[in-house]
């Protein structure tokens, strides 16, 4: 595995961990797809999370 791969995986995995501590905090299903999507595409916004570099999109 790739540190690309490494590093997208610790971003969803934050991303997961935020959602999950909202989720809880508020006990309700739909914050935590609220925030895991918005975490998930600030993350892609922002380059953070890249896809494979053999693919063209």
């Amino acid at each position: 595995m790739g540190a690309r791969q490494k590093l997208n995986r610790a971003y969803v995995n934050g991303a997961l961990l935020c959602a999950v501590g909202a989720g809880l905090v508020t006990q309700s299903g739909f914050v935590f797809v609220i925030v895991l999507a918005i975490c998930l595409g600030l993350n892609v916004k922002d380059r953070l999370i890249r896809p494979d570099h053999n693919r063209r999109f």
